[in-house]
C-alpha cells in the first residue's frame, strides 16, 4: 500500500526537480517580432517593404527640405535607402526593367546631394525630388501630388518639365 504514495512523492519531487526554483533566474522571453503594418480599413492588405521605404524616403525629404530652408546641415546619409533595389515590392506594382534605372538615378542624386556645396544644395535636392517624380510618372503615379510639395521653394517658377529634371551637383 506504500508503493503507490511512494511512487506519488517520488513524481512530485521529480517534477519540482526539473522545473526552475524561485531563486533560480529563468531566460527571458524572446522579443516578439514587429507587427507587419498595415493599411486601415483592410486588414489583409500589408505594407510592403519597397513601400515602408518610400514612406521613409518621403519622411527625410520632408525632414531635409526644412533644414535646408533654414540653412541647417543635412541629415545623416541614409544608407538604408539603397535598399530600394532589393526590396520586396507591393504585389504587381513594380516591373524592375522599368523602376531599376530610376532607383538608381535617385541613388546617384542622393549621393550628389551629400557632395554638393552648401550653395547648391537646395537645387540638388531638387534634382533628387525630380528623380521620385520622373520614376513615378511612369511607375504608381499615386503620390505624385505629395511628391511635389516636397519641392524647395526657389524654384517656384519653373515648369514641371524643368522640375522633374535630376540636378547633378557635381556639375556645379
Amino acid at each position: 500500500m506504500h508503493r503507490p504514495a511512494l511512487l506519488a512523492l517520488l513524481g512530485t519531487v521529480l517534477l519540482q526537480a526539473c522545473g526552475p526554483t524561485p531563486t533560480e533566474p529563468t531566460a527571458p522571453a524572446a522579443p516578439a517580432p514587429a507587427p507587419a503594418t498595415y493599411v486601415l480599413g483592410n486588414d489583409e492588405h500589408r505594407v510592403s517593404p519597397l513601400a515602408q521605404l518610400m514612406r521613409d524616403m518621403t519622411a527625410f525629404a520632408d525632414s531635409t527640405k526644412a533644414r535646408l530652408a533654414t540653412g541647417r546641415d543635412l541629415p545623416p546619409y541614409p544608407a538604408g535607402f539603397k535598399d530600394m533595389l532589393t526590396a520586396e515590392p507591393t504585389p504587381g506594382m513594380v516591373d524592375h526593367r522599368t523602376y531599376d534605372p530610376f532607383a538608381f538615378a535617385y541613388l546617384h542624386q542622393l549621393d550628389s546631394l551629400y557632395r554638393a556645396p552648401v550653395a547648391a544644395r537646395r537645387e540638388v535636392f531638387d534634382g533628387l525630388i525630380g528623380a521620385c517624380a520622373a520614376c513615378h510618372g511612369e511607375v504608381c503615379p499615386g503620390p505624385l501630388e505629395r511628391i511635389g510639395k516636397l519641392r524647395s521653394d526657389h524654384r517656384a517658377g519653373t515648369t514641371s518639365k524643368e522640375q522633374d529634371r535630376p540636378i547633378d551637383g557635381a556639375a556645379h
